[in-house]
């Protein structure tokens, strides 16, 4: 499994680069964020499209978390 660096704008993905980086995340992924906005995520996947996908799953939950299930 590799390990991508998504970055976010606006909380959609506009970069999506594979890390040479070997650093350590917990889990499947690891994100940052600043009052609900993506800054960026580490992903672990299998392919850059399986972690554009997974980053999806990301902004909902973020947005979820900080916003509630009603955020449009």
């Amino acid at each position: 499994m590799n390990l991508y660096k998504i970055i976010f704008a606006r909380n959609e993905v506009i970069s999506c680069k594979e890390e040479n980086n070997t650093e350590y995340i917990d889990g499947s992924y690891h994100y940052e964020h600043k009052n609900g906005k993506l800054i960026y995520a580490l992903i672990k996947a299998e392919s850059e499209d399986d972690a554009r996908s997974k980053a999806l799953v990301v902004i909902k939950e973020v947005t979820d978390k900080i916003f509630g299930t009603d955020y449009v």
